[in-house]
């Protein structure tokens, strides 16, 4: 039992770190391996052909960060792609670059591993700029995590992820300032319950090490139950509720976003 405990949550934060980590799985028998880590944190310069290895033995892992940097295989086949296939994940963390290898084209839905997601974070930033990498074709995914930049974010692509009505919390990491972010939200009509801000700072390597790789979710899926319980206010915290519950509405028979004739907030010029 305190094995269990011990392996239940796991982070390598190097490459080092991984190696041993590796070896001693190895000398573990099959079915002891496989069922001992159930959340499992991958980052910093981790090989992919490590991490590959790894993955392939924690076959029960359901919560994944793979947060390693950027690696160019150099034309060869990903080793992540045939472990990441097989697990049953829940929950995932990463940089699609890792799955995609600078594809032109990127479709996640002809990835399997994403068909079984119900909570998946992406953390390139380009995402949303000229395509939605097909997130709105993923109906299992409740719990959704993008970088957002004023600049660049196309209004119209993120309006088609509510096309998705299994879509309960869409979380924007921002590394603007609160003001702008809420200002360009309401300017372009993206004013919906389910819209957590949360800053870039605020979402890093802590919750996971101290055990809580769910922190980021349970935090935001509390403001949107808040703002669904109460018909009106403004919810203050670490993650800020951007709009007022009496102007944001989406309706449940709907795929489209029903927006409010007018809005009542302090006036800003769009």
């Amino acid at each position: 039992r305190m094995e269990r405990l011990l392996y239940q949550k796991v982070v390598l934060s190097d490459e080092i770190t991984a190696s041993r980590f590796l070896s001693a799985m190895r000398l573990r028998s099959p079915n002891r391996s496989e069922g001992a880590v159930q959340s499992l944190c991958v980052e910093g310069d981790v090989l992919p052909s490590t991490a590959a290895d790894i993955l392939s033995l924690c076959r029960s892992t359901h919560n994944l960060a793979l947060w390693i940097t950027p690696s160019d295989l150099a034309g060869k086949s990903n080793p992540l792609l045939r472990p990441l296939h097989v697990l049953p994940l829940k929950s995932l963390s990463l940089s699609i670059s890792h799955i995609f290898n600078h594809t032109p084209l990127i479709s996640l839905p002809t990835i399997p591993v994403f068909s079984t997601l119900t909570h998946l974070e992406i953390l390139n930033d380009w995402v949303m700029w000229s395509s939605t990498v097909g997130l709105e074709h993923l109906q299992q995914l409740t719990h959704l995590c993008l970088r957002l930049h004023t600049k660049r974010t196309k209004p119209a692509l993120v309006m088609s992820l509510f096309r998705n009505l299994s879509l309960r919390v869409l979380v924007f990491c921002a590394s603007e300032d609160f003001k702008t972010v809420q200002s360009f939200l309401e300017c372009t009509g993206l004013i919906d319950p389910c819209i957590v801000l949360a800053n870039y700072a605020l979402v890093d390597l802590n919750d996971f090490r101290n055990g809580d790789i769910t922190s980021l979710w349970q935090k935001a899926e509390q403001i949107t139950q808040q703002r669904r319980a109460i018909k009106q206010g403004k919810f203050e915290s670490n993650f800020t509720a951007p709009f007022r519950q009496s102007l944001i509405h989406r309706a449940h028979n709907d795929t489209s976003l029903s927006l409010p004739h007018s809005f009542s907030a302090a006036p800003h010029s769009c």
